[in-house]
């Protein structure tokens, strides 16, 4: 009876209410395989909307063969790096070549990253053999190549010679002296010459990032002074004076202490390489990230992979990577994530985006833009948005690009538009992640995110997320001028047939969010469109279900919503809430499991009647 009075009430304020337009759907992309050659086959990706493309590999049978050992490749070596950059070298030089590597563990010390370069029709045939690595920096370059694929292949860090993360417990936490002990779980690990860099509130009972409704931390190396001394007081504990950031930190919590954050890379694809495949390769460890794709790359695919603690030393080792598992930005797109298992991060599992740029101040022809990731070369057209991000005609061609202090930069520009002003958003028009599918994956338990999808033309279905310390997914424009800028707006992006269970175990806000920040500041206007979620099941669920804004054309739809017995059971849990830049919204058919008094979980929030109208009209 409840939502009936709801939807009556909301259907007389809709007769009063005028309609914003639809948006148009932009056109999917559909690629047409040319003829292949003989040295190559070709994994059709089919996405959002219609859209399709292709990923080509070699094919393995007709490439030359050449085994890593006759370039001195060897287990008894204390550093590979010279031996494999020499085969990888030899692949440069000859196209359609097998590169095959002996099972076996092999060490690499040096500090310059391995170098595939100018290769073409490259098969690395890895045979579940180990890598570990134990310098910091980018491990593995992939550049200006085309066609290449990485099997059967693991990578690891030398936790022997220094730990990527640390499990404590807080001990005599004093606000007064800004003290606290970090009591090791594993006292090998406690060293006064280990790097304090962030600290993170973990499950102690998992030893997994954030804790119930619970998310302390501290980002230790963003402020030299946040470490006044450091002392060893017994084998496995260290006495730590701070500047107050640990002054919250209570008795008997655990933590995840990272002693590094973004010290390296483990491949990083760029220079325009495309058709680039990951199958079956293990990422146990890495002082950062495991993969950055960059640089107009497009066409490439990580498939039937594991990013995660390695399960031989579940016991021993806390985290996998100490940032994002997946990051991608200024990419010319399409790709695929398939079949993997990723977990143990200190961020975000996936990121997708463009760069952006700050306008700060503007000099005639010159513009200071704070830019922290965007593609900015000379001869290169920028666009720009205005300060409620609303798209303009305004364009203008690069003439020459200066660094400033930080991540500022001086553009010089032809004929600037008389418009463009302080606090306008710059984007490249030269790079564009969009198309690209995220597909029978199995994300969790990683600090942060699960996935930040901020590019258009996307499919994300038949994942499953579990315990996720913050969002699952975030659909986000967002702008901290002097952090970063990121995300450039989304069109026709499907959420569909996934699970999520136990995620914002932390309680960031909202299980899954869909919105801008623009220096604290919400866009003014719809920055994203054509935006489906839709069969999806939702089980114990911390907070709000869905916050959602500056949006046009969505549906939430034949969602299946159990709050579940995990969580404190409160008004919000399970709730929708939509914004105020919000319009044409079916919201329809989901199921509530437990819905509370009369049922009053369905009925929509919004921070402007007449959204909460067009949505609850559909009761």
């Amino acid at each position: 009876m409840l939502l009936k009075i709801v939807s009556f009430i909301a259907s007389i304020v809709l007769l009063f209410t005028s309609s914003v337009t639809m948006p148009d759907k932009s056109e999917a992309l559909a690629e047409v395989l040319d003829s292949l050659s003989e040295n190559r086959t070709a994994d059709e990706i089919n996405g959002a909307g219609g859209t399709k493309f292709y990923i080509l590999r070699p094919k393995s049978a007709s490439l030359n063969e050449v085994n890593a050992a006759a370039f001195g490749f060897s287990e008894s070596n204390e550093d590979n790096y010279a031996a494999f950059q020499s085969a990888l070298d030899y692949c440069s030089q000859h196209p359609q070549t097998k590169l095959v590597i002996d099972t076996g563990t092999y060490y690499f010390k040096n500090i310059n990253g391995l170098d595939a370069n100018n290769c073409t029709d490259l098969l690395i045939e890895g045979n579940d053999a180990t890598f570990i690595f134990s310098s910091t920096g980018y491990k593995f370059f992939i550049r200006n190549s085309d066609c290449v694929e990485i099997r059967d292949l693991n990578f690891d860090w030398n936790w022997k010679e220094s730990p990527l993360a640390s499990v404590v417990t807080v001990q005599n936490s004093n606000a007064d002296t800004h003290t606290l002990d970090l009591v090791f779980k594993d006292a090998e690990y406690c060293d006064e010459n280990n790097c304090l860099m962030a600290i993170t509130q973990c499950d102690p009972e998992t030893y997994t990032f954030g804790a119930k409704y619970s998310s302390k931390e501290s980002y230790l190396y963003q402020d030299a002074t946040s470490i006044k001394s450091v002392q060893k007081i017994a084998d496995n504990t260290l006495r730590v004076a701070h500047n107050g950031c640990m002054d919250n930190f209570g008795n008997g919590e655990t933590y995840i202490l990272r002693h590094f954050v973004y010290d390296g890379t483990i491949f990083s694809i760029r220079n325009h390489s495309r058709n680039v495949t990951f199958d079956n390769v293990s990422i146990y460890g890495s002082p950062g990230m495991a993969y950055i794709c960059e640089d107009n790359c497009s066409h490439f695919q990580i498939i039937n992979s594991f990013i995660g603690v390695n399960p031989e030393y579940k016991d021993k080792r806390c985290v996998s990577l100490t940032a994002d598992a997946i990051h991608i930005v200024n990419t010319d797109g399409c790709f695929n994530i398939s079949g993997c298992d990723i977990s143990g991060m200190g961020d975000d599992a996936v990121n997708v985006h463009d760069g952006l740029g700050y306008v700060s101040a503007v000099n005639g022809n010159t513009i200071t833009l704070i830019a922290s990731a965007m593609r900015l070369s000379e001869g290169d057209v920028l666009a720009f948005k205005n300060k409620k991000f609303e798209k303009t005609e305004f364009t203008a061609k690069i003439v020459s690009v200066k660094a400033l202090e930080g991540i500022t930069k001086e553009v010089v520009v032809e004929n600037l538009p008389e418009g463009v002003s302080e606090g306008f958003v710059a984007c490249s028009t030269e790079c564009d992640s969009s198309n690209y599918v995220i597909r029978n994956n199995y994300f969790h338990e990683n600090r942060a995110r699960g996935l930040l999808l901020q590019s258009s033309n996307g499919l994300c279905e038949n994942n499953r997320f579990y315990k996720t310390m913050a969002q699952a997914i975030k659909v986000v424009m967002d702008i901290e001028p002097t952090l970063w800028q990121e995300g450039t707006g989304v069109d026709n992006l499907i959420i569909r047939n996934n699970t999520f269970e136990k995620c914002n175990y932390s309680d960031w806000g909202s299980l899954i969010e869909i919105g801008t920040n623009i220096a604290g500041n919400s866009a003014e206007t719809a920055v994203f469109t054509n935006v489906e979620i839709s069969s999806n099941k939702f089980t114990d669920i911390s907070s709000t279900l869905l916050r959602a804004d500056n949006i046009n054309a969505f549906a939430f739809c034949n969602n299946t919503i159990d709050t579940g017995e995990f969580f404190d059971k409160n008004s919000i849990q399970g709730r929708v809430q939509f914004g105020k830049y919000c319009s044409n919204i079916t919201y329809k058919d989901n199921t509530f499991v437990s819905s509370g008094f009369l049922r009053f979980k369905e009925i929509a929030k919004a921070d402007n009647i007449y959204v909460w109208a067009q949505i609850n009209s559909q009761l």
